[in-house]
């Protein structure tokens, strides 16, 4: 480990260096860093080129080129905390005294529409813009959806993309009539808003992490996350009613096409949850995409992990501050809301996930039928599995058959054989079994065929993998009428003059731009 008196300041080379603002830096260079950040950033000005030479002798010379090489070598503005300054004893009580009474004026008297000038720049977009997805995925009639009654999801994620970069992605004009099909748990009307608002999410993490995101991974994130929007947007919208909403709550999930009565008694404690501590207006909005950014990690990219897990602290971050700041509560009555808000949360998931389990026998992938949206429902409840492990899956299963008795010499060497006897060795810690010795189902005196287990030769829908190579690579790569001999032979000197690899217009070529060498048949030697 390097010591103290080594460690050389990444600005002007000088010594003993401590980490200071994210990189090693001297302690003069600390505090120039921390002088300029707070005072004279845009004051300073090179007499030269901008290109001065910065050393321990020559540091101060310019201290705009000073400046600009503490950036570059990584210092970040960010960690500089004026308000930690303690040059003055007096001016740090001062200033304690000056928060204080300010804190506590804003306690007693706080403007409701000028809560939002506490939040720091970063948390006030994360809020604008989260305000907007709420405002751009408004809910319309079924009859603007007659053209996606035969979409898959991937398409309807597509034609929705391209509805908003034509400019056809305002809110469509709800029908006057009765919305009595909106209010089902799985109408299309809910699905389309839900679609809508994963994707714009997915796209304000696109904007913010310069990434893009496959429609697989949308795909993904929808169907995991789809039964748990719908489930909290019901919630809240029954919790309007009272205590009595809740039997309205069950009644629009037990009309679900695989009824879950089983589930009442978890549906009525998710109620009582949020019932107790509802969230407002942008309280909700917040948990919304909150929501969305708690999806199962195993389903999805690493690359979709990472942003929804940065987006998750985010959230919870922005949601504490604005219950802190909206209601104008203490820190600790604050995390107790918090607290309460992301027990529903955890709770409505488990709920939504064995809702989605138990309506997946009624949306199978091998059915035929006519009825409108079916596949983006299918899609939804029950999504093709494309991961290579997860399809093959199935095929280590035991059989249903019914199991055929075992003679109890036999037990113990069946105990300890591995599913398939193409297994390595190398990944159990037991001998390699010795098929021969496998029992036979049932005892027999004409025959002694033992039977082997079950060794599939394709993975489902993957092709055939090769057991056995009938040939050698080398045999493969050997072209026709050449021997072995031949082939191993060592190269000689003038190998690329020949006419088998080399053709003549290539030397025409050469000759174009290397004159000395059009005349010369043979390689120099180096």
């Amino acid at each position: 480990m390097q010591s103290y008196s080594n460690r050389i300041c990444a600005v002007c080379g000088d010594t003993p260096a401590k980490i200071h603002y994210g990189v090693l830096a001297c302690f003069g260079c600390k505090g120039f860093f921390r002088r300029a950040v707070k005072d004279g950033r845009n004051k300073y000005v090179c007499r030269f080129d901008k290109n001065c030479e910065v050393n321990k002798f020559e540091r101060n010379a310019c201290r705009y080129c000073r400046f600009r090489k503490c950036l570059l070598v990584g210092m970040n503005p960010d960690y500089v905390r004026p308000d930690r300054e303690k040059s003055k004893k007096g001016k740090a009580v001062l200033s304690k005294k000056k928060s204080l009474q300010r804190s506590i004026s804003n306690r007693l008297v706080v403007d409701p529409s000028d809560w939002t000038s506490l939040l720091s720049p970063s948390s006030r977009k994360q809020l604008a813009e989260i305000g907007k997805l709420a405002e751009q995925s408004q809910p319309c009639s079924s009859a603007h959806f007659d053209g996606i009654g035969n979409f898959s999801l991937k398409s309807l994620i597509a034609d929705r993309s391209l509805a908003r970069k034509t400019g056809d992605s305002a809110p469509m004009h709800c029908s006057e009539s009765p919305r009595s099909s909106s209010e089902q748990f799985l109408s299309i009307e809910r699905i389309v808003q839900s679609v809508d608002y994963i994707d714009r999410f997915l796209n304000m993490l696109e904007e913010e992490h310069c990434r893009k995101f496959s429609v697989e991974d949308k795909c993904a994130l929808i169907s995991n996350t789809m039964i748990h929007l719908l489930l909290f947007e019901s919630t809240s919208r029954f919790v309007a009613k009272g205590a009595s909403g809740v039997e309205d709550l069950k009644q629009c999930i037990h009309q679900l096409p695989v009824c879950a009565t089983h589930l009442t008694q978890k549906i009525a404690d998710v109620f009582e949850i949020y019932l107790r501590k509802p969230p407002s207006i942008i309280e909700y909005s917040v948990l919304k995409a909150y929501i969305v950014a708690t999806a199962e990690s195993t389903l999805l990219s690493n690359a979709l992990n990472e942003s929804l897990s940065i987006a998750r602290e985010n959230m919870s971050e922005l949601l504490f501050k604005v219950i802190k700041y909206s209601r104008n509560r203490a820190s600790v009555s604050s995390a107790n809301t918090l607290s309460a808000l992301l027990h529903f949360t955890y709770e409505s998931r488990s709920l939504a996930s064995q809702l989605h389990q138990s309506q997946q026998p009624a949306f199978l992938r091998d059915s035929t039928t006519n009825v409108p949206f079916h596949k983006i429902l299918v899609d939804i409840i029950n999504p093709e599995v494309s991961d290579l492990l997860l399809t093959t899956a199935n095929c280590r299963k035991p059989s249903a058959a019914p199991s055929v008795p075992v003679p109890p010499q036999a037990a113990s060497l069946q105990e300890t054989k591995p599913l398939f006897h193409f297994s390595p060795p190398s990944l159990s810690p037991l001998p390699p079994p010795q098929y021969s010795d496998y029992p036979a189902p049932y005892p027999t005196t004409s025959s002694t065929f033992v039977p082997s287990p079950y060794r599939p030769n394709s993975l489902s829908s993957f092709p055939k993998l090769p057991l056995e190579m009938t040939k050698s690579i080398e045999e493969f790569l050997r072209p026709s009428g050449m021997s072995a001999d031949e082939m191993n032979k060592p190269l000689e000197k003038n190998w690329a003059d020949g006419f088998r690899l080399t053709p003549v217009f290539n030397k025409d070529i050469v000759s174009q731009f290397f004159p000395e060498l059009s005349n010369t048949n043979t390689h120099h030697q180096y």
